[in-house]
C-alpha cells in the first residue's frame, strides 16, 4: 500500500469509529426492548435488578437477591392496523385528557395492545392510545 491509500484507511476507521451510535429501542420488532438497545426473544432484560459490585452492569445475583423474581415476558408482533376515521388523536392513557398526538385518515399504526375500547399505538414511554374505533385492521 502506498501513503495515500494508508492515510485515507486511517482516516475512515477514525472517523467510523469516533461516529456516535445512538440505540433507541422503540421498535425492537425482531427483539424486545431493554434499557437503551434490543435484546435476542430469547433472552431476559435484567435492567430492573440491583447494580452489581462491578461498574454500571446490571446483573442479578442471587446471593443479593434471594427470591428474586425475573419475569419473562412473551413477545408479541404488533398488529398493523389503518385509520378510518378522518383524524383520531392519541392520548398518554385512555383515561388521559393530555394529546400526545393526531394521526390521519389512511395511516397504518402499529397496535401492540388492546384494552377495551382502545388501542395501544406505542412500545415505549410515553405511551401513545388510540381509541380502537377509528382503526380497521389492516
Amino acid at each position: 500500500m502506498d501513503i495515500k491509500q494508508t492515510l485515507a484507511l486511517t482516516l475512515v476507521s477514525i472517523l467510523t469509529l469516533s461516529t456516535p451510535i445512538s440505540a433507541h429501542a422503540r421498535n425492537c420488532i425482531k427483539g424486545k426492548p431493554c434499557g437503551k438497545g434490543c435484546i435476542a426473544l430469547n433472552k431476559t432484560c435484567r435492567i430492573d435488578t440491583q447494580p452489581s459490585s462491578k461498574g454500571d452492569t446490571l446483573r442479578y445475583d442471587p446471593a443479593l437477591q434471594p427470591g428474586a423474581v425475573i419475569r419473562r415476558s412473551v413477545l408479541k408482533l404488533p398488529k398493523v392496523y389503518i385509520v378510518t376515521a378522518e383524524s383520531v388523536n392519541a392520548k398518554e392513557s385512555p383515561y388521559s385528557s393530555n394529546i400526545t398526538g393526531r394521526y390521519k385518515q389512511g395511516q397504518r399504526l402499529f397496535v401492540y395492545e388492546t384494552e377495551h375500547a382502545w388501542a395501544r399505538i406505542s412500545n415505549m414511554q410515553p405511551d401513545e392510545w388510540v381509541q380502537l374505533e377509528a382503526l380497521r385492521l389492516k
